[in-house]
């Protein structure tokens, strides 16, 4: 079902104010005295108003000196909105047609604007008629700590954008923040839990011996760090097999102008940011698998007769890609099969970025592997401190333990070499960094 777009005031539209006119001086309009004028836009609108109202003609000159000024500084507001207008522009125009927001952060934000923020705030209330204490008490009439936190991060967005485009000249939720600050405390940060180099070793074989549909994305996310929706959106086209490279440049995510679980309609779309467009190594081994699961993909395309040639190497028995929410389940089942404590699977960006750090790895290549544009995000958000839980040395008599006993070297089944070693041998170039 196609996602109905509400219908947004055109003047949203028009843009900033490139010039102006006067339309005769001061006037008198009904005992009063009034001042004409119009507005001309970027869009090429105009819009033709006055201000009315004074007492004397005085008081009408000394209020058009001011409006000159507010024109000429760029701070003249020309259109009043309701705070549902403006919603709705934000929204559906700004964030989904300007900003590109992704489906996900899209269901966040109108969850919270329109079941949280619009009844707190009222429909039709006016944006200049909005007070720090409206602000306030609707943010602390929100019962779950995780959905205030989020309404706080959105109100800092919603105000600062109104305030900058001149939908609103005094954004009163500078205030409101400020209160909000000594009486909401912040949610408690989710504690990453960390699996040993063995335990991720053992989950890859376990994967791959229960679970081989998943096997290929989740020897990518330990491997590479990249993103679920990074991870489904690889082509054999992005591997270069000469140098062991993996490049990013594509994601997959729902199409956000489709509604409804039914029929979840997978797209490509551009990576989160500029730094998400990247160049990974790859380990050998791992290269291995991928062009092992290639010969898979040739077979298929040649004996499914319904078969999608989309080139994805992470991809169902009919060619066509996964979507983010496929392995869900399967992980859970696999974590607590493995005897794991559960995890989500992004926990794995944070298990690559920690691994790679107690390896010595330079935290800014580390950074860019991930996507981040900063070291000091990926250390202060990816890199958990713990104890040395990585000493991978007895990884290889543990391997011989535990292989199958009929594995050959020629079969298509490869081994899981995931050591220590994996790390410093295709990492070690980039300390200099």
């Amino acid at each position: 079902m196609k996602m109905i777009t509400p219908d947004i005031n055109p003047t949203f539209f028009y843009g900033p104010i490139v010039s102006y006119r006067f339309m005769g001086d001061v006037s008198k309009d009904k005992g009063r005295y009034r001042i004409r004028f119009t507005l001309f836009f970027k869009s090429g609108d105009k819009y033709t108003t006055q201000k009315s109202g004074y007492k004397t003609e005085a008081e009408a000159r000394r209020a058009k000196e001011v409006l000159i000024s507010e024109l000429e500084k760029g701070e003249y507001i020309p259109f009043s909105y309701t705070v549902k207008e403006f919603f709705d522009y934000w929204l559906y125009y700004h964030m989904i047609e300007e900003k590109g927001i992704r489906y996900n952060s899209f269901q966040t934000s109108r969850n919270i604007l329109y079941n949280y923020l619009l009844p707190g705030f009222g429909a039709d209330t006016k944006l200049e008629a909005l007070t720090h204490s409206i602000i306030e008490d609707t943010v602390k009439g929100i019962r779950y700590p995780s959905v205030k936190d989020q309404s706080i991060k959105l109100i800092r967005q919603l105000f600062a954008y109104a305030q900058s485009s001149r939908f609103l000249s005094i954004n009163p939720s500078v205030l409101a923040l400020r209160n909000l600050s000594k009486d909401v405390p912040k949610p408690k940060k989710r504690e990453v839990e960390l699996y040993t180099v063995a335990e991720i070793r053992n989950m890859l074989f376990t994967c791959k011996q229960c679970f081989p549909e998943m096997y290929m994305p989740l020897l990518l996310a330990v491997t590479t760090g990249i993103r679920i929706s990074e991870t489904i959106a690889i082509k054999y086209s992005d591997i270069d097999f000469t140098t062991l490279a993996l490049y990013i440049s594509r994601q997959l995510g729902r199409d956000i102008r489709v509604e409804g679980d039914h029929g979840i309609t997978t797209r490509e779309l551009e990576v989160k940011t500029d730094n998400s467009i990247r160049c990974i190594p790859l380990a050998k081994w791992v290269a291995d698998e991928i062009a092992v699961k290639r010969a898979w993909y040739e077979h298929q395309k040649k004996w499914v007769p319904s078969f999608k040639d989309l080139d994805y190497i992470c991809c169902k028995c009919d060619g066509t890609p996964y979507n983010r929410k496929s392995f869900i389940s399967p992980f859970h089942a696999l974590t607590r099969m493995c005897g794991l404590k559960e995890i989500h699977w992004h926990d794995l960006r944070h298990m690559y970025a920690s691994v790679l750090e107690h390896n010595e790895i330079n935290m800014k290549a580390v950074s860019e592997y991930l996507g981040h544009s900063s070291p000091d995000f990926t250390k202060e958000v990816y890199v958990t401190q713990a104890e040395p839980i990585y000493d991978c040395t007895i990884l290889t008599e543990i391997w011989e333990f535990v292989k199958p006993v009929s594995m050959k070297a020629e079969q298509d089944t490869l081994g899981i070499p995931f050591t220590e070693e994996d790390y410093k041998v295709f990492f070690c170039d980039k300390k200099s960094r």
